[in-house]
Formats: structure tokens, sequence, C-alpha cells
């Protein structure tokens, strides 16, 4: 699996290239916490690092020459965030198993043991961040959680500016030389990370949420066509209709229901755009879960400025 980011100015900030992996770990851990690198079979060839320090955090890739497994007993006073631009990783952490990859990122708070199983074409993305760089409650809600998706509104958001200063020269060297710069841009990114108005310094649309409202979205995703109710959903997330209802309000500003329909009009869109105008509206209505077509179309145009009708289609001008 290979990612979006290509990363061409973090690659300039090259700090070691090596085949020794005893090597390879001593120089990691000056950045990062003292490890142990288990090879996963024979092959293995040359390891690198790239890294750069922005305000209070840093940002870097790590790639070693083959498939390894690497233990941590305890992340070293920092926040740890990493996901794959390459491959895959299985993470262990807080007794959870984790699939990481391009969309999936694993979280660990300070003094937090984890370990975790490369593929052999895996590069990892990794940021580490000073707790400084958080509130109290907010480093509190951030510790808490082990995993977070790279595809919901805000983490998007800041996969996009994380790619925006990784690949402009100009903009790195800045960032990293310009104290100020640098404290904008550390705020920019660790405020998108937490869900945070950095404007105003109050709580947003929160990617990091509970692991019920993370469950229930990804219920819903998977059953968009399905006639699914409130209590399917709660039950999918395993917490009562309530608990489900006061997180998605707190931690969405919206209602399972509300987002359920906004995904299906999102569905709808996308088979809309990706269509010949042989394939009626309704029948795509009709498969997205919409049951009353007058209310599709005035739902779909209070959400995208027109009606379905008016949506180009790009299947039309192959």
């Amino acid at each position: 699996m290979r990612s979006d980011l290509r990363l061409p100015a973090l690659r300039r900030h090259r700090l070691f290239e090596s085949a020794d992996l005893d090597e390879t770990r001593e120089l990691i851990s000056r950045v990062m916490q003292p490890h142990s690198l288990i090879p996963q079979g024979h092959a293995h060839g040359r390891s690198h690092m790239d890294f750069v320090r922005i305000g209070g955090f840093g940002v870097g890739t790590i790639r070693f020459g083959g498939a390894i497994q690497v233990d941590v007993e305890a992340v070293d006073g920092y926040f740890l965030l990493m996901f794959c631009v390459t491959g895959n990783a299985e993470v262990r952490a807080g007794g959870r198993k984790i699939i990481v990859d391009d969309q999936h990122a694993v979280i660990r708070a300070p003094g937090e043991p984890f370990s975790a199983l490369m593929s052999p074409d895996c590069e990892q993305l990794i940021m580490r961040i000073d707790p400084a760089s958080f509130s109290g409650d907010t480093a509190s809600m951030i510790g808490a959680q082990t995993s977070v998706s790279l595809a919901s509104g805000p983490m998007r958001a800041w996969k996009e500016q994380l790619k925006l200063v990784a690949s402009s020269d100009d903009l790195l060297n800045i960032a990293t030389h310009n104290p100020t710069v640098g404290a904008h841009v550390e705020s920019l990114l660790v405020g998108l990370l937490c869900g945070y108005d950095t404007r105003h310094g109050v709580s947003s649309q929160s990617a990091i949420a509970p692991q019920f409202v993370r469950r229930a979205e990804d219920f819903i995703a998977a059953n968009l066509a399905a006639r699914i109710q409130l209590p399917e959903i709660a039950s999918a997330a395993g917490v009562p209709v309530r608990t489900l209802s006061e997180g998605f309000l707190r931690f969405r500003h919206s209602s399972p229901i509300s987002l359920l329909r906004q995904m299906r009009l999102d569905r709808a869109r996308q088979i809309i755009r990706e269509s010949t105008s042989e394939l009626r509206v309704a029948t795509i209505a009709l498969d997205c879960g919409f049951t009353h077509l007058g209310r599709f179309a005035q739902g779909y145009r209070d959400r995208f400025g027109e009606l379905p009708s008016e949506t180009p289609r790009s299947g039309n001008s192959r």
C-alpha cells in the first residue's frame, strides 16, 4: 500500500542510513527512546530515518530494510503518533491489536509500552509531541486513546497540513528556524489533532473520540444501504442509546442518525459523479438507503447546493 504522502522536503532532513541494525537502534534511540529490534526472516537491507523538530514536536520517517519487530518498554516523556507512509504494521498496545496503515494511526502516551511488527515495505511516519503542547484535559483525553482514523474530517485536515509542511522546503526551513512560525505550525497541527479551534481555544469536532463513537461510525459506514435505527447503532457500539447520543453530541456535534444521513448523501453524490446518465438517480438513492425520493432530493440540495440531477457525471465523458 502506498500513501499519497511523498514528503520531499522532509526527505532532505535525513539523519542516517545504515545496514547495521545495532547502529540503527542506537541512532533512533537518540531521537526517540530505547527499544529492541528483532528481524523477521534473513533478508535485511538498509534502514534510514528522516527527522526535524518544529516548536514542541518532532516529525520524521523511519524505514527498516525488511520485516522487523520493534519493542518499546516505555515511550520516553512525549506523546507518540505513528502511521505508515507505505506498508503496514501490527501494533500491540493497551491490550489491543491495532492494524496501522496510511489511514489508521496509533497513539501512545508518555511511559506507555508497545510492540509493532512492521511489514517488509513499511515506512513509518512518526510524530513526537511535547506534553506541554496540550492542556491538561486534552492530554488526558489523548492519553486515553490507542488509535485514531485518519479518514475523519479533522484528521484528514491534519494529514493535509502535515503533507504541506513536509513537502515545502521553504515552509519547513522557516518553521524549523523561526520560533514564531514554528509555534504557529505547531499550534495548527496540534490543534487539528485535538479537534480544537485554535483561534478561540474551544472544543470543536474532536477526532480523538471514545472508542464507542468510532465503533458506531464504522458500523454506520458499513451499513449505509441498510434500514438501521439508533438502537442497532448503539448495540454495535456496545453502549446504551443515551451514552451513544451524548458521545456524538460532545465529540461530533451531531447525532448518529444525522451522520448516517450525511454519509448516505456523500455516497450518493460519489456514485452520481462517477456514473453515466444511464444510471437513474432513483436507483442510486435506493441503493444508498433512501426510501423517500423527495426527501433525498431536498437533503441533497441542502448539503451540496444543487439537485442530484444537476450534478455533473464524469462517466458520460468516457
